[in-house]
């Protein structure tokens, strides 16, 4: 086994951008993307390209800036959105505040006329339940706008959502 320094090893051949090794039969560089000129062998090394090369391949599609005057509009909706979502919020705890205040007011006014009403138990219970029936069925007719409400709220979330999905993608949804 003898080594002389007169057999040259193979040359593998590398990509002129990053210094990289190529396979063989490559069309582009595995690393940078550069384009590759192949020989007749496709063992060859690389030619000198005409122009240098670029940072990002040929192949691959470069993604535009995001324009900041559409971002700030995201924005601007995003900030009347949170606005909406809390006086929505504020609405509903306003409902709900006096779906229960009516409802207690019907039971302290039932209350009253049963103590306050001189009679037997039959009188003086039919005495409470009536300002418990009308007073407390008023008090129902809120549960109309609490519905509505709570629905609102849900579709404010959802758009708030998609505004946030838009300002977060919106390099790639244009």
């Amino acid at each position: 086994m003898s080594h002389s320094f007169a057999t040259a090893a193979p040359i593998k051949p590398g990509c002129l951008a990053c210094a990289n090794s190529l396979e063989p039969g490559a069309k582009f560089c595995g690393t940078c993307g550069t384009p590759t000129q192949i020989g007749t062998h496709g063992h060859q090394a690389l030619a000198i390209l005409s122009k240098p090369p670029n940072k990002v391949p040929g192949f691959a599609p470069i993604v535009p800036r995001p324009v900041p005057g559409a971002i700030q509009e995201f924005q601007q909706e995003l900030g009347k959105i949170i606005v909406l979502l809390a006086r929505e919020r504020l609405f509903l705890y306003f409902h709900w505040l006096t779906f229960l205040a009516l409802n207690a007011s019907g039971v302290v006014i039932s209350f009253k006329c049963y103590f306050g009403y001189l009679g037997d138990e039959l009188t003086r219970l039919m005495m409470a339940s009536t300002p418990l029936l009308y007073v407390n069925c008023l008090a129902l007719l809120c549960i109309v706008p609490i519905r509505g409400t709570r629905k609102e709220i849900a579709r404010l979330k959802e758009r708030l959502n998609f505004v946030k999905f838009q300002i977060e993608y919106f390099h790639l949804l244009k």
